[in-house]
């Protein structure tokens, strides 16, 4: 018993370790976004399952009236589907054209203005 204690502790501290280098990047999730021609902004982040990164393939660039989201690095955010943190990748908004729009990211609404 002693000895599963001490793999468990061993993994516990490892899985923390994992989930504070993480967690120094907290993804904000924004519904309003205001930015000028040529500007990006981290707007939201993309999930896998609950505790684990989304796979590679799922980072496709996405395209809209305004401009485009393309994939930045590793982070958490809060997820009410995981019911906590959870592993994303940003999601950047990279502002091309004047207009306002709203989109849908991930199931959320975003209204994006573009100067």
């Amino acid at each position: 018993m002693l000895k599963w204690i001490g793999i468990s502790a061993t993994a516990m501290m490892l899985f923390s370790a994992s989930a504070f280098a993480q967690a120094q990047n907290n993804v904000p999730y924004r519904e309003k976004v205001n930015l000028k021609v040529g500007q990006a902004m981290v707007v939201h982040g993309l999930r896998g399952d609950c505790g684990q990164l989304p796979p590679k393939s799922k980072l496709k660039p996405m395209k809209f009236k305004t401009g485009h989201v393309q994939y930045g690095k590793p982070g958490v955010r809060m997820s009410n589907r995981c019911k906590g943190p959870t592993p994303v990748y940003e999601a950047i908004f990279v502002a091309e054209r004047p207009g306002q729009e709203k989109i849908e990211l991930f199931g959320d609404p975003i209204s994006i203005t573009v100067k």
